[in-house]
């Protein structure tokens, strides 16, 4: 489970009503404390930019690939279909 989930999860069980907040804010929440938290570390020791989170902390699955890679498709045929139009 991820921890945006979780935590959504939990806020519901106090709250007993619909929060108005998304998993996604709370991921994002997650994703902006992290990035202010940690630093990359560059070759020369140098830390310059902000490191995004882990996979297991937040951002995308590694098994949500595949409905990524489905979502892409369609779009591409929805462009090319969109430009087929503008041909005509």
């Amino acid at each position: 489970m991820k921890l945006n989930k979780y935590i959504h999860s939990k806020m519901l069980e106090v709250e007993y009503e619909a929060l108005p907040w998304t998993e996604e804010d709370i991921e994002d929440w997650i994703t902006d404390w992290y990035m202010d938290t940690f630093q990359e570390v560059g070759c020369d020791g140098d830390m310059d930019k902000p490191r995004g989170p882990p996979m297991w902390l937040a951002g995308p699955r590694w098994y949500d690939r595949r409905k990524r890679i489905m979502e892409e498709a369609k779009a591409a045929e929805e462009k090319a279909a969109k430009d087929k139009e503008n041909e005509v």
